[in-house]
């Protein structure tokens, strides 16, 4: 049996089919100060606490280039790669 990705429709309020970009980056989030959200680039390694029962995510690296520098941010809540 091959595995194939589900396709996820989004539908807004007047049934038009919208991506997740805009569904979830609505302007009202885009101004939260706690919020950055950067495009064109690359995760190069999640970051995990390996102190509890099970490994927990708890950042990322990542580069805009690929011969550029790396930076690690740190998250409280949740990681989201897409």
């Amino acid at each position: 049996m091959a595995l194939t990705p589900a396709l996820v429709n989004f539908v807004d309020p007047k049934g038009r089919r919208v991506t997740a970009e805009n569904s979830y980056l609505t302007p009202q989030v885009l101004e939260r100060p706690n919020l950055r959200v950067i495009t064109s680039a690359t995760v190069t390694k999640v970051v995990f606490d390996k102190t509890g029962d099970q490994p927990r995510a708890v950042g990322v690296e990542f580069t805009s280039s690929r011969d550029g520098p790396r930076f690690k941010v740190g998250a409280r809540k949740e990681v989201i790669l897409w």
